[in-house]
């Protein structure tokens, strides 16, 4: 009997949500325990965004082990990018929902490159001490953009005016 097994390395995302009744403090403890269920799983982290504090679109709920629901309005978000066997990826998804204190996650295929453009990039940057030389990731998320480009763009938003 031939038992085939798909073990072909994928690029995956996980976006996840942490509970926002986890101490601020512990929010770091918290991503070190989803990281190390994927490096178990034999991942490679290609990158990560860490956690920051958001209010939630709407209100949602989370069973506790006593049986009854808490309520959330607000949670950290955090994503991390990785590279696993495409075998060991549910059973990967399956322990990540287990944990007690993601409230959700969303777990999807995606390309190796940087794709993502952080809103907060240019915040990164302009904590950076003068001399101070940019991470490749910080590079690679901050847009150049000429002069001349600026002010064709603000022509054209003049004129729509």
């Amino acid at each position: 009997m031939n038992d085939m097994h798909d073990d072909r390395l994928s690029v995956y995302e996980i976006g996840y949500l942490i509970v926002s009744s986890v101490p601020e403090e512990k929010v770091s403890g918290e991503v070190e325990a989803i990281k190390k269920m994927i490096a178990d799983a034999g991942s490679t982290v290609i990158t990560e965004e860490a956690p920051y504090a958001q209010d939630l679109a709407y209100t949602m709920r989370k069973k506790m082990v006593s049986g009854g629901y808490e309520k959330y309005d607000a949670a950290y978000f955090g994503w991390i990018k990785f590279e696993v066997g495409s075998d060991k990826i549910e059973a990967l998804k399956n322990s990540i929902e287990a944990h007690p204190s993601v409230l959700r996650m969303l777990l999807i295929t995606t390309v190796k490159e940087n794709t993502y453009l952080s809103k907060r990039a240019p915040a990164i940057a302009s904590t950076m001490k003068v001399g101070e030389e940019a991470s490749e990731e910080i590079k690679d998320a901050t847009p150049v953009v000429s002069p001349e480009e600026i002010d064709k763009s603000i022509d054209a938003m003049v004129k729509e005016a």
